[in-house]
């Protein structure tokens, strides 16, 4: 997945280098914004003359509002979501030559509009830029990376060094099982289901976060829990059954979208599949509430003990 990321971000650097700059935009408007955007252009580039490179420049930031340019810029961002339910080689391979795919679309979209926009153009010379914001925007990603690593190892050993040593509640009992279900471990693969039925699920569940009926049950749902936070003991056995029915018809839209997103996932299939992601979120809970029901209660203060 570090190598999927890596091309995500060199992949955008062809696509947002003129993000602030948009073609009918002049310049002199916003030259603080434009700046950025030329940022995240080399320089120079090896190659290429200085009076060319300058006309390349200019046709890649009146590029930004190409419409073949700008839909491969939201497939990338497409992408980009689906890494956070890939699991598995297999998953990581397809999303993977998806990126490759992407890549030629974005350069092939970019390069047609730039020489397009000014015919005199060498195209090797373009070829040549876009090589070259692509090595920049790896070395800075690599460097970031490792920076934001270098940071971590350091917060973690002060807090190591300033902490008090802790001690568990109970003997042995797992430090994990209070921690809430990550989505990949939620979206893992069901028994009895395919590879291949479980990546269009995956796929799609993401999709179906975006359906107005879900969003605005989501956002029913959230503002139903608010209420509970600071209700009494009758009112939250009142609340009992609203959250019965609005949690059954959560599943029904659910289902309903992720349908829609994915036609040819059959019922059976997708039923099977939201039947273990409850059982599993309700596994989950039951933990929660078992570690929580299990530490030691606090000692009372030893008033007027008797020798």
């Amino acid at each position: 997945m570090r190598f999927v990321l890596l091309l995500f971000a060199a992949l955008f650097a062809l696509s947002g280098f003129a993000a602030d700059t948009p073609a009918d935009t002049p310049a002199a408007k916003k030259p603080a914004r434009q700046a950025k955007s030329q940022n995240q252009l080399p320089d120079s580039v090896v190659g290429v003359p200085d009076e060319e490179y300058a006309k390349i420049r200019r046709a890649l930031m009146m590029s930004y509002g190409n419409e073949t340019i700008s839909a491969a810029r939201k497939r990338l961002a497409e992408l980009k979501e689906r890494t956070r339910f890939t699991t598995g080689r297999n998953e990581a391979e397809d999303l993977r030559l998806d990126f490759e795919k992407a890549r030629d679309e974005m350069v092939k979209a970019t390069l047609d509009s730039v020489l397009k926009i000014d015919p005199s153009i060498n195209k090797d010379s373009v070829v040549f830029t876009l090589n070259a914001v692509e090595e920049a925007t790896k070395k800075r990603g690599q460097e970031a990376t490792q920076r934001a690593r270098e940071k971590e190892a350091e917060e973690a050993k002060e807090r190591k060094k300033s902490a008090p040593e802790a001690k568990p509640d109970t003997p042995g009992a797992k430090a994990d099982e209070s921690k809430p279900m990550t989505t990949a471990q939620l979206l893992a693969d069901v028994e009895g289901v395919s590879p291949e039925d479980m990546k269009k699920f995956r796929v799609a569940a993401l999709a179906a976060q975006k359906d107005p009926q879900v969003k605005e049950l989501k956002a029913k749902q959230n503002e139903m829990r608010k209420q509970a936070e600071f209700a009494s003991v009758d009112e939250k056995k009142n609340m009992r059954s609203d959250f019965e029915v609005l949690t059954a018809d959560m599943r029904k839209a659910n289902i309903a979208a992720i349908g829609k997103a994915a036609p040819s996932l059959a019922k059976e299939t997708l039923e099977k599949i939201m039947e273990a992601i409850e059982e599993r979120t309700k596994t989950a809970a039951s933990k929660k509430a078992t570690t929580k029901s299990t530490k030691t209660p606090l000692k009372p203060f030893p008033f007027g003990d008797k020798k």
